[in-house]
This record gives C-alpha cells, structure tokens and sequence, in this order.
C-alpha cells in the first residue's frame, strides 16, 4: 500500500500536482516549483509511476509526468491531499491565524473536488480581522498554490443578514454543501 504523506517531498509533490491535476510536468521544472532536489523528486516520481500514481511520457529529451486518475485510489487521495495539505489545508493553516474570523468555508468547483488546473479557490470569510494582513497572506499562498483565490469577507452580522435573503448570493453558494474550514454554518 502506498504510505502517501511520509515524506515532506512527497506531501510537496501531492499537493502540488493535486491542485493541477491533468497537468504534465518534467522534473526539473516539478522540483523548481515544489523546491526540492531534482534528483529526489525524480527517484520519487519513478516510485509512484510504479505504484500506478503518475503516467510519464517522453517528448524530446524531456520525460514529463502527470497524476494517473485511473488510479484506484486517486479520488479519496484527492480529497485527503486537499484537506490536509493541499488548498484547504493551505488555507486553513492562514485562517487559523486570525482568531478574529469565526467561519470560513470553501465554495464552488474546489469545495465539490471537481476543479481543474485553471480553477481558482472561493472562499467566504466571516469575522472580524484585518483585511489588509489577509490579502497579503491570500496573496503569497496563491503564488505558492499557483491559484488565483477570490474571498469575499463578510462581518458576523453581515453574513447573518444575507443569510435571510432568499435567492441571494450567500443562499445559492451555501446549497452546493461548502467545504467548511473554521467554524458551523448553522450557528
């Protein structure tokens, strides 16, 4: 069985090529966004090829690998990559900061684990924080993630009073089940 998060290269690596899923990368390029040591990464990539993770393919003298979704674990690895150490993981490790935001919750294509390599991460933020602080932070993860991420902040009695309105934006975004990162919705 594959011990998948053991390693900090191999936590770097998932949640990075998770988050661009369907995307070819060679190793070069891979250890230079991941940063870490080409020659591990590529030993590492040759142990998941093996264990069916990763597909490669030659194109010059480039050997490009990309994550295998045939892979019988592919799904539920998705979605434990992206809450540990992935986007959310990501996320909440910023949100979690700021003991002045009280909810935060994912919404949209990520939240539903059906986002692509050109998604970007919604995320709805209630509390009272410094914005400005946050943008900085938000702004050096999506260059971490290579992910753009749009928030939109609400304060507690914001969110509360868009709540009640029917057919409003927070209504239709709280139907799709978000993927919750602080706090309960139905407090």
């Amino acid at each position: 069985m594959l011990p998948f998060l053991n390693t900090r290269l191999r936590r770097r690596l998932l949640a990075f090529t998770f988050s661009h899923a369907g995307e070819n990368f060679y190793v070069r390029e891979l250890a230079g966004l991941i940063q870490e040591d080409a020659g591990n990464l590529s030993r590492e990539l040759r142990k998941l090829e093996r264990e069916g993770l990763f597909t490669s393919h030659v194109r010059g003298n480039s050997k490009f690998y990309v994550l295998n979704p045939k892979y019988s674990l592919f799904d539920e690895l998705k979605r434990i990559v992206f809450k540990t150490t992935g986007v959310a993981g990501s996320l909440k490790g910023v949100i979690d900061d700021y003991p002045g935001i009280s909810r935060a919750f994912i919404y949209g294509s990520c939240a539903r684990g059906e986002e692509n390599a050109a998604s970007d991460v919604d995320l709805v933020v209630v509390g009272q924080f410094s914005r400005d602080k946050f943008v900085r932070q938000v702004r050096g993860l999506e260059v971490k993630l290579r992910r753009e991420i749009n928030f939109t902040a609400y304060t507690e009695e914001e969110f509360k009073k868009e709540k009640k309105k029917a057919g409003g934006f927070l209504n239709t975004v709280l139907k799709e089940r978000p993927f919750m990162l602080k706090g309960r919705l139905d407090v």
